[in-house]
Order: C-alpha cells, then sequence, then structure tokens
C-alpha cells in the first residue's frame, strides 16, 4: 500500500486570526508527556507534530492564493447561487458554513432526485490536506476541487462556459476579475463563445482550440479565487493545540488518558500530522464504488491537472501523477482528518458510520472504555470557529 506523508510546513501568514501560544510552565510537552502521560520519547514526537500551525502552508499551482482580492471574489462565487444551472444551488449547497462547511447527510443531495453516492467533506481547515483531494482522490490542487463540482450534473449541473458568462455578464464579478487576473475573452461573441458548454457537449467541443483554452483559463482562474477564499476557512487553536503550546489546563484528565489510549491504540498510524491523515488511501469494503482507481482515471484525463497548463509552475510543489491505477488503488478511499471530526457527523465515504461505530470497530481498540475516553479526547481537536467574515456571503 501506498503511504502519503502529511507533514505541512510554515508559510507566510494568511489569515487574520492571531494565534497566540500559551504562556511558559514548569515543564515542556515533552516532559510531560514522557513523565506524566507514559509514552516513549518517539511517541511524544509524533504527538508534538500533531500542533497545527499558526501559518498557512504553501498552495500548489494557484500564485493567487494569498491575495486578498482573489479571497474575496471567491467568497462571493461561493455563495452565489446562480452559476448552478438549477435555482437555489451554490457550492455553500453541500457546505454550509452552520454545519462545519459539510451538510450533515450521509451522501450530498443537492438536486431533486439526484442523491450522490458519497459524504460531503468539511472544508474547515481543507488548506493544509496535502496530496490529492475528494474521497477518491481526482483532483490534486485545492484549486481544481471545486471545478469538478460545478461541472457534475448531480452537484451544480454548471458547466466552464456558464461560469466564464456569469463572471462577464456581472459587472462587479468582471471588474474584480480583471484586476485579478487581467482581461476576460471576448465573450459577446456568441459565435465564439457559446453560453453553456462543457467537454463532451457540442456548445464547447466545437470551439476553437484556442477558444476552449481561453475558457478553461477562466475556469481555473474561478477555482483559485474559491481557494483563496477556501483558505481562510480556517479555524483557530484547539484546546490540542492549547495543550502542546504548554498549557496542561487544556485537556481534562479524561482526555488526556484518550490522547494516551489514541497513541497506544495505534490510531495515529493513519492519522497522523497537524491535520490527523496521512493522506494516504487504504481499501475500503465498499466493492461498487472503484474509488482511488476511477479517481486517478479522472485526473490524469483533466486540463487542470499539475501537469497541465493552468497549473502556476512557481506557486508550491506539484504531486507526481501517477501513471495509472494499480490494483491496490481499486475501492481505496482517502484518510479522512480528525481535525472538528466531532463537528462533522455522519462518517466514511459513504457517510453510513457515526462516531461511536467507528471508534468501536473490530481490531482498532484492545482496551475496554478506549472508545469513552478516545471520544473525550477527539472534542479537544474542536478548533475556534473562522472570523465571521469567511463564513458568510458578503454584503
Amino acid at each position: 500500500m501506498r503511504l502519503a506523508c502529511c507533514r505541512c510546513a510554515l508559510a507566510v501568514v494568511a489569515w487574520g486570526i492571531a494565534l497566540a501560544a500559551c504562556g511558559p510552565t514548569e515543564q515542556s510537552f515533552a516532559e510531560r508527556c514522557r513523565d506524566e502521560l507514559g509514552l516513549a520519547t518517539s511517541e511524544c514526537a509524533e504527538v508534538a507534530a500533531w500542533r497545527l500551525p499558526s501559518a498557512l502552508p504553501t498552495a500548489r499551482g494557484n500564485a493567487y492564493a494569498d491575495d486578498e482580492r482573489a479571497a474575496q471574489l471567491g467568497r462571493a462565487i461561493f455563495f452565489d447561487e446562480r452559476f448552478a444551472r438549477v435555482p437555489g444551488v451554490s457550492c455553500a449547497s453541500c457546505h454550509l458554513p452552520e454545519r462545519a462547511f459539510q451538510d450533515g447527510l450521509a451522501v450530498s443531495e443537492v438536486l431533486p432526485g439526484s442523491r450522490g453516492a458519497r459524504n460531503s467533506p468539511t472544508l474547515l481547515n481543507v488548506a493544509w490536506l496535502r496530496g490529492a483531494f475528494f474521497w477518491d482522490g481526482r483532483a490534486d490542487s485545492l484549486w481544481s476541487q471545486p471545478l469538478f463540482a460545478f461541472e457534475n450534473a448531480i452537484e451544480m449541473d454548471s458547466s466552464r462556459l456558464r461560469i466564464a458568462h456569469r463572471i462577464a455578464d456581472d459587472a462587479s464579478y468582471r471588474a474584480a476579475y480583471q484586476t485579478i487576473f487581467g482581461a476576460l475573452p471576448a465573450l459577446d461573441d456568441a459565435a465564439r463563445f457559446p453560453p453553456d458548454g462543457k467537454p463532451g457537449e457540442p456548445s464547447f467541443d466545437e470551439m476553437a482550440a484556442a477558444d476552449r483554452d481561453a475558457i478553461n483559463r477562466v475556469a481555473a482562474n474561478v477555482g483559485k479565487a474559491l481557494e483563496a477564499y477556501q483558505r481562510r476557512i480556517a479555524t483557530g487553536p484547539s484546546a490540542l493545540d492549547r495543550y502542546l503550546d504548554g498549557d496542561p489546563s487544556a485537556l481534562s484528565a479524561e482526555q488526556e488518558r484518550g490522547l494516551v489510549r489514541f497513541v497506544k491504540s495505534g490510531c495515529y498510524a493513519c492519522h497522523s500530522g497537524p491535520m490527523l491523515t496521512d493522506s494516504a488511501f487504504y481499501m475500503a469494503s465498499d466493492v461498487t464504488d472503484r474509488g482511488r482507481a476511477a479517481g486517478i482515471e479522472v485526473l490524469l484525463g483533466s486540463p487542470f491537472n499539475a501537469a497541465g497548463v493552468y497549473f502556476d509552475r512557481d506557486a508550491g510543489e506539484a504531486l507526481e501523477l501517477p501513471l495509472g491505477p494499480e490494483l491496490e488503488d481499486e475501492h481505496a478511499f482517502r484518510t479522512p482528518s480528525m481535525r472538528n471530526v466531532t463537528l462533522t457527523a455522519p462518517y466514511g465515504h459513504a457517510g453510513t458510520r457515526t462516531l461511536e461505530a467507528v471508534l468501536s470497530a473490530p481490531g482498532l481498540l484492545y482496551e475496554e472504555g478506549d472508545a469513552i475516553v478516545i471520544g473525550a479526547f477527539l472534542r479537544a481537536l474542536e478548533g475556534t470557529a473562522p472570523p465571521p467574515e469567511w463564513t458568510t456571503p458578503p454584503p
């Protein structure tokens, strides 16, 4: 099984939350970890690496990720219902701020009668996720991820031509876009740029190659604005972060026991690093969903992947594209983050599990009462809410 190690480096501060460390204590976390928690030195080092950095990591392939103007444009687009073909649908339909930027459903059902097959993940702290996105890894950057949702027939059912025209037809969008990204193509020429269409539809496929490229460029830039916004949907320090900063009172005695059981039960083998995920893919029992194998095929066919011309080469390190799916990719799904996990039920790629069911899975825990104390520890992973200017539509 291939493992993708997730270790986020500190970068330039890009969000307006002050993450101040706690004051000094008589013992460092490392000393308390050994002396009071009874963990080995290597285990203590692993736990210390769970601290969520106070600065955002570098974005991959997006030169505009830390541009405030792009973030404000992305915020407006995120909440705008006019980008979908069906009225009343926006990015926020599946990622509701009041539900920790997910929808609380087993699988999303945005359009009437069009039920998805996978659980909608939270967007909280999504900037720190590394590797590929979606449960199946079909996107290899945060900016390319929303472009799939726009064109998915059971999500927003939109198209890249529709997106481009929406930007051009709205005076505020047009001005903001051109200030950030430069001039739009001549979208008022309907013969060259039909009002709607995407790959697989004649309205798009029959366009001149240069015009298709121009529309792809607009779509990619919209994705980059959305990433700039989503990077700011970031929680402040959790109780665990304050604990690791040197405040022993941040965790209750039960939560401390839960932390120890989390380590001793081997949970950190898959849930490691600042986001408590190894970003790897593991085989599930769902044999009807090809998972990572199908995701790789979509990724390799996408013009928005890291090998494509829309990936900004000077902005972050690109992932190495897989050559193609292998046997171990069949029915494999990404390890989810444990950050804010108690806010984001239900769980699993199909949304079929409760937290109690996850913690009671056979072979996972080996001492009576582990599920209770680990559940208490997981509550310590809830970060403080993002600033309200990033959780509400623009005025």
